[in-house]
């Protein structure tokens, strides 16, 4: 039985999804990102979200990130993107993935390797995820609320992440420099 995407509501593949072969699910892997979703013009990025809105766009399973995605960046009720079609429905939440995947490059790209001394002081344990990131940046820029850092666009807060980042391993550099020189 052959099911024809464009007939079809999200909600209605995400009821059959279980039974989607392989070749399926990579089939809808590949599908476009719309111009418009629910009426709405979709982004040409990602980069226009605060790093609040983007840590809320982590979610788990195809409902939560398709809730989430219609709160957080198409601002309409999640039924609104049920009842949508499926190839653009499901089109926009694939790009959304790329989308999110790029950014968590991006940010994994700023950090630096801990050296042997800070591994067996245990940095690798020190894991405070989302939160970690939005405190971190509030000190940084001397907020009294965490909730002020979270309103900032995540480009700025990786910016300041990878700036911040360089500076320390230029310093790691210099007192390695200045070690040796002192030998």
């Amino acid at each position: 039985m052959k099911i024809t995407i464009k007939k079809r509501t999200a909600r209605q593949v995400l009821a059959i999804e279980r039974a989607l072969t392989p070749e399926s699910r990579a089939a809808l892997q590949t599908l476009p990102k719309p111009d418009k979703v629910c009426g709405v013009h979709t982004p040409r990025n990602l980069n226009d979200l605060t790093i609040g809105d983007l840590f809320s766009l982590q979610a788990d399973g195809a409902h939560a990130l398709i809730e989430r995605i219609a709160a957080v960046i198409l601002k309409v009720h999640p039924r609104r993107c049920y009842n949508e079609r499926a190839d653009k429905m499901l089109g926009f939440v694939f790009w959304v993935g790329r989308e999110l995947e790029r950014i968590a490059a991006l940010f994994a790209s700023t950090s630096n390797q801990p050296t042997p001394e800070e591994i067996k002081a245990g940095i690798n344990d020190l894991d405070f995820g989302p939160f970690g990131i939005i405190d971190w940046y509030a000190h940084r820029q001397g907020y009294q609320d965490q909730n002020d850092a979270a309103k900032v666009a995540w480009v700025r807060v990786c910016e300041c992440m990878r700036i911040d980042n360089e500076r320390i391993a230029f310093e790691r550099r210099l007192r390695e420099i200045m070690a040796n020189k002192n030998q």
